[in-house]
């Protein structure tokens, strides 16, 4: 009895080691501040994470010879998660269980960063995606937000919301199309946001059709569109290799109508697979590419990576942005502590960022920023109108 009586003393001191080592984990005693970078290193999506990981390892250096962060050194951790939301979790885990990350930066698309974000729930870490639109990335199913998620871009309720508008008000366009990935979150949720808003300001939905990711041919689904007809316009919420591919082969069927879209259209790459055919597509991105301001970190990036960071679409900039928000919050806080760190970026206004000034919304971890609306126009992206967004 007495052995057992022990045992039970040992196992409690032992669980209370345990929960105040878990408790502290998130708050660095070392000299470094060790973030986190989750995104696709290799795979089909790997693009995206070089131009986002090569920005976030410039600004680590630069950082770090201006004398870091707090008198800190930064290390950054990377971590591949190839596209996949089960590798996201694994190298969440292990991030912080292991290398103490103390926030992460990422990830760059909808799914990955739902699964990020429920580990960092979990530990309470921080984290800032850089292009995840998923409305369900920052908000749970009943409009509470997610206390340790943020983003530096526009949600999909935000950009549905603009491309609607513009669609119904600016095109004149009253009757859509719809042609989107049914096994993509990104793609369906900005299929059920256009559709809401698009709807509400008096607009119609008149034909839908989908298809799964890893499709390269979409004429069965363009050619239901075409004979369903009474549109006037086709949006196509695709990545650039499958809009690219769909552009081309509507084009071959004799779909003469508007293309209209989301962010996700701002790739360069698109015009190796498709020009002419995408001519006058209209859709709206939260930033402007084309910008002054851009042109010192542009020529930057071109120097150290004899590449453009325009290549990855916006997620460059949107990683920049991320960098610069994770930076401002740990000066604010005035330590390495994950809790402060968080409420540092909920307080966040009026910073100012490579593409917009950033205002944190608190009740959705949303930003306040403009969406400029681009053009298609002989195979570059020019910007039409601008947009306030809350």
């Amino acid at each position: 009895m007495k052995r057992l009586k022990k045992l039970t003393v040992f196992l409690l001191a032992l669980l209370m080691l345990t929960s105040m080592f878990t408790a502290c984990s998130a708050k660095s005693k070392s000299e470094k501040i060790v973030m986190g970078y989750i995104g696709p290193i290799t795979g089909e999506m790997a693009l995206y994470g070089e131009v986002e990981s090569n920005t976030l390892k410039m600004l680590v250096e630069e950082t770090n010879a201006k004398g870091g962060i707090l008198g800190k050194q930064i290390e950054l951790k990377i971590y591949d998660n190839r596209g996949d939301a089960i590798e996201t979790t694994n190298a969440a885990r292990k991030a912080v269980q292991n290398d103490h990350v103390v926030a992460f930066i990422g990830c760059n698309t909808s799914s990955a960063s739902l699964t990020l974000a429920e580990v960092c729930e979990e530990y309470k870490i921080p984290m800032i995606t850089t292009t995840a639109t998923n409305y369900s990335v920052t908000q749970r199913d009943d409009g509470s937000v997610r206390d340790y998620v943020f983003r530096v871009v526009l949600s999909d309720p935000q950009l549905g919301q603009v491309m609607a508008s513009y669609t119904y008000n600016k095109l004149n366009i009253k009757k859509v199309a719809i042609l989107y990935e049914v096994s993509s979150d990104y793609s369906v949720g900005l299929l059920q946001n256009f559709t809401t808003a698009f709807k509400d300001i008096g607009g119609q939905i008149t034909v839908e059709e989908a298809y799964k990711t890893g499709d390269v041919d979409f004429r069965a689904q363009l050619s239901k569109i075409k004979q369903a007809g009474n549109y006037e316009a086709i949006f196509i919420p695709a990545l650039y290799k499958e809009l690219g591919l769909i552009a081309n082969q509507a084009r071959s069927l004799g779909i003469t109508e508007q293309f209209i879209g989301p962010d996700c259209w701002m790739m360069e790459d698109l015009f190796t697979i498709a020009t002419d055919s995408m001519q006058g597509g209209v859709f709206p991105c939260a930033m402007d590419v084309n910008a002054d301001s851009l042109k010192e970190f542009k020529d930057a990036y071109q120097k150290k990576y004899n590449s453009n960071p325009g290549q990855g679409g916006t997620n460059a900039f949107f990683a920049y942005d991320s960098f610069l928000l994770l930076k401002h919050a740990i000066e604010a806080a005035g330590e390495v502590d994950s809790t402060k760190i968080r409420d540092a970026i909920e307080n966040t206004t009026d910073l100012k960022g490579l593409t917009s000034t950033i205002n944190m919304k608190k009740d959705t971890h949303n930003p306040i920023r403009e969406a400029t609306i681009f053009k298609i126009d002989n195979g570059k992206f020019v910007a039409i109108d601008s947009y306030a967004v809350e």
